[in-house]
């Protein structure tokens, strides 16, 4: 399994012909899947939703802990199955209303009905009310003690009660919001031409206490999905930002005004030994191959060196990560272990002794491709 870094290029100095003043362009491979955040796995459109157009209740700090957002407190009952929430007093819509907790309230029972299709439903299970004291006091109960703020609702950008309120859930995925959103965040909507681009401006109004109004003056989100169309647009100063190939990377740096940033996602590859099937239903088959996979060679064959071997599905570098005991790549063991259990590695594969083919090969794993076994 491979856990690759998203290599991403920012325009450092302007090339001509230059932006428009104020504005940022960033390259998405695709149109963002929806501007609802109930409605949304698509990770930019949520990037975009969290932290452009909408607040949250809480966010992560850089060390993964909650932090005050639109909720500016919190406190839990005594046995940690009530939550209440003090909003924010200085938020405001983009048209004008007021945020307040019937907002919040209105998102998170949206976002609990089965009938809404939210991704993140299952994760909302155990909320069993969700009540507003006054305008800016929210109490969830839940259905057993919570030992912190549960992560959903650092995810799920609250939505405005008094554009949404009269949608029906089964309804929200087609409502005409989607197209024409208002949110209260640090940038207001301005235009979306489906398949092409976003357009966002700087709320001028966003409270101090938050960061106040963005320094730059738009945000355009344009759809670029060929990879030689990002790099021609950065290099001519008309992209600012935009995701490339590992292996641009090394090309890019070369260019001025140009610099390569590169930050963890968590995003794996991985190919897995099918445990149904009788073949592989003995661990000590799929320990060798495992075994006989040089995984760092296809990091840095495949990947450019923009990644790092997974020996779980959490990153070693993740502040909760578990410890794994790691597979080392080590054929001459894979091969003692292969030798033991009645196999043996020829030119075309590995074979049974009986001669009975092995529908996988090792010569046929393929880019951005290896093995995991557990």
């Amino acid at each position: 399994m491979l856990a690759p870094r998203l290599a991403a290029l920012t325009l450092l100095v302007a090339c001509a012909p230059a932006p428009p003043p104020g504005t940022v362009f960033y390259a998405s491979g695709a149109d963002l899947q929806s501007i609802n955040p109930l409605l949304t796995v698509h990770p930019l459109a949520k990037q975009v939703q969290r932290h452009v157009l909408f607040l949250t209740l809480a966010r992560y700090d850089s060390l993964l802990r909650p932090e005050p957002y639109l909720a500016e407190a919190w406190t839990w009952s005594p046995d940690r199955r009530t939550l209440t929430l003090r909003l924010r007093g200085d938020v405001r819509w983009h048209d004008g209303v007021p945020t307040t907790a019937r907002d919040a309230a209105f998102t998170l029972r949206a976002a609990r009905d089965p009938r809404t299709g939210n991704p993140r439903a299952a994760d909302l299970a155990c909320l069993t009310e969700v009540a507003v004291a006054d305008a800016r006091t929210l109490r969830l109960a839940f259905c057993r003690p919570l030992a912190g703020l549960p992560d959903v609702l650092t995810d799920v950008a609250i939505l405005p009660e008094h554009r949404l309120g009269a949608v029906a859930p089964e309804s929200l995925r087609v409502a005409a919001f989607n197209e024409r959103p208002v949110g209260n965040g640090p940038f207001r909507f301005v235009a979306h031409q489906p398949g092409r681009r976003w357009v966002f401006e700087a709320n001028a109004e966003f409270p101090p206490a938050l960061g106040g109004p963005p320094a730059m003056g738009r945000l355009v989100i344009v759809v670029v999905d060929e990879p030689s169309t990002k790099l021609a647009g950065l290099t001519s100063g008309e992209l600012h930002v935009a995701g490339i190939l590992p292996m641009h990377a090394s090309v890019v740096r070369r260019v001025p005004g140009l610099t390569v940033m590169d930050y963890p996602v968590l995003l794996s590859y991985g190919l897995f030994w099918n445990a149904r099937r009788a073949l592989f239903q003995d661990g000590r088959l799929r320990r060798a191959l495992t075994m006989a996979l040089d995984r760092r060679q296809m990091v840095a064959a495949y990947l450019y060196g923009f990644g790092e071997v997974a020996d779980g599905p959490v990153p070693g570098s993740h502040p909760q990560a578990a410890p794994v005991p790691p597979i080392p790549f080590d054929r001459a063991a894979a091969r003692a272990l292969l030798d033991s259990l009645g196999w043996r590695v020829g030119a075309d594969g590995l074979r049974r002794r009986s001669d009975e083919s092995l529908a996988f090969t090792l010569a046929t794993v393929g880019p951005r491709t290896t093995c995991w076994s557990r």
